[in-house]
């Protein structure tokens, strides 16, 4: 249920006239929708959350462009304060196996 109560807790910060909550529900609500429609029209113009740029998303893309590996040139920032840590050895294991798997420049030697 926890989905549900969320978009009905988004639902009810819509409510500006609480003589008819719903009224202002439906009238937000088509007016968002309208808006995410017409960002599809209007590309550039209208900043909409198909739009709008994430925010881990928000730096230039040649400051990654370093990286020799392409698992390693993802898009992204850390989200918290960065910490050092030692990897146990399921963990570089897994790792491992993740590079193995998942990296261009390795295919030519799976195959």
């Amino acid at each position: 249920m926890y989905p549900l109560e969320r978009y009905l807790n988004k639902l009810k910060k819509y409510v500006k006239d609480k003589a008819r909550p719903e009224g202002s529900i439906c009238e937000a609500y088509l007016s968002q929708k309208i808006t995410h429609f017409c960002s599809y029209y209007f590309e550039s113009h209208i900043r909409s959350t198909r739009t709008k740029i994430g925010h881990n998303m928000d730096f230039d893309i040649e400051e990654q462009s370093y990286a020799a590996l392409s698992v390693f040139r993802r898009q992204g920032k850390p989200s918290d304060k960065c910490v050092e840590r030692f990897l146990n050895d399921l963990e570089i294991n897994t790792s491992n196996l993740y590079i193995l798997l998942n990296c261009v420049e390795v295919d030519p030697i799976l195959e």
